[in-house]
């Protein structure tokens, strides 16, 4: 065994293959000696029990803390599948019409046009009879991106705008003003979608985004410690945040990114607002009690939150094909790192659709999502396992450590 690694004591490793979790140990300690990552922390669930939750490094070298069961980490983008199941529960429950133009929600966005050409002037656009649907938003079919200040005019734009006002209220006025990079439908990229889905879960109900997710699902599953603002002493919980360069040298995040959670007085997003695309914090413990859940009812179980049939079809691929033939800018319009070929999109999560065209290791049907900071949950049917991995080390997109983990994860339960 590893010195490194720290095994949770409701570890099972018995339902799982011994050597893939020794290759697992060796992956995770070689990141953090290789001084890669500043910790890791990887998690394989099944309904027997925790087949696999190990971890090592320090997640404040200054004071050696090291990672735990109970350490606050930055979700970023797994927020979004969170705003899906809410938004899927509340279209069950009669208070939400996923196939409506978001504009039945957001009555300012009411007067969409579209661009041209992906590179054409601001000013060359086609007025459009409606907006993208709120199932658009989740699916990144929308025509919404997040915006690139070295990108096309619209996405300069729109980079320039969100960093000059970076509120929810900002992306409405900034989203009022400015085209569609395409029609609605007729392309993928990722963007706004589910922060503005998120507006809209709020309209529909009268709630901020952080109560209606409290009610609706981390009350029900005892998320006590998953939310979108840290303060007070659970600060000291919180995981320093990370940058690596294209020398993957670690350099520490000191000025919290905007769109993230609230943190005391220490930066973050502005007061108030609720970021559905990307501003949940959480711990390891907390998230796979969500992750959990989706395992479950994806398995046909009922649940305290969500039925078999709604995380069914957020499961289910929404595109005629995949996500590589729908994307006309190319992978560079895609800013976690994940493949094309072969990967669907469900609603706020990928779907492996054609195994045989991935070039990661997934069984049909696998579903999860990932966060620019390195973290990632999925669920594989076939196998009928949640697999889950920590840290604080941003962009997702340079170290590419998920195909590893998907090799990794599929040797321990084969």
């Amino acid at each position: 065994m590893i010195k490194s690694i720290t095994i949770h004591p409701d570890e099972d490793s018995t339902l799982i293959h011994s050597g893939g979790a020794e290759a697992l140990d060796q992956w995770m300690s070689g990141l953090v000696e290789r001084e890669l990552l500043p910790f890791a922390m990887t998690v394989i669930s099944c309904p027997e029990g925790i087949c696999y939750w190990r971890w090592c490094g320090l997640v404040n070298p200054h004071e050696e803390i090291p990672p735990a069961p109970d350490t606050l980490l930055r979700m970023y983008s797994m927020t979004k599948p969170v705003t899906t199941v809410t938004a899927l529960i509340l279209e069950d429950q009669g208070l939400l019409d996923l196939n409506a133009p978001v504009e039945q929600h957001l009555p300012e966005l009411a007067d969409w046009t579209v661009l041209r050409h992906p590179e054409s002037e601001l000013d060359d656009v086609i007025r459009l009879d409606s907006g993208p649907t709120l199932i658009q938003l989740l699916t990144h079919t929308s025509g919404i991106s997040y915006g690139d200040a070295e990108g096309s005019l619209l996405d300069q734009e729109l980079a320039r705008r969100m960093f000059e006002n970076p509120s929810l209220t900002g992306l409405l006025n900034t989203l009022s003003e400015l085209p569609l990079v395409f029609n609605p439908g007729a392309a993928w990229r990722y963007g706004f979608g589910h922060d503005l889905a998120g507006i809209a879960l709020m309209r529909a109900t009268g709630k901020n985004l952080g109560q209606l997710f409290d009610e609706m699902v981390f009350q029900p599953l005892g998320m006590q410690d998953t939310g979108f603002e840290v303060s007070g002493s659970r600060l000291q919980q919180l995981a320093m945040l990370y940058s690596t360069g294209e020398n993957q040298q670690l350099t520490e995040i000191t000025q919290e990114p905007p769109l993230g959670p609230h943190l005391g007085n220490s930066g973050g997003s502005t007061a108030g607002d609720d970021w559905g695309g990307s501003g949940l914090v959480s711990t390891p413990a907390d998230w796979l009690k969500f992750v959990d859940l989706l395992r479950a009812a994806h398995s046909g179980k009922e649940t305290a939150v969500a039925s078999p049939e709604v995380v069914r079809r957020m499961a289910t691929n929404q595109l005629e094909g995949d996500i590589a033939a729908l994307l006309p800018e190319g992978p560079e319009g895609f800013r976690e790192w994940m493949p094309f070929e072969g990967l669907g999109m469900g609603l706020g999560v990928w779907v492996a659709e054609d195994t045989n065209r991935l070039d990661w290791d997934s069984n049909p049907g696998e579903f999860g999502w990932g966060g620019v900071a390195n973290t990632v949950f999925w669920i594989d049917p076939i196998a009928d396992a949640a697999v889950l991995f920590f840290t604080q080390v941003m962009p997702s997109s340079r170290l590419g450590l998920r195909n590893d983990l998907h090799r990794l994860v599929a040797q321990c339960l084969r």
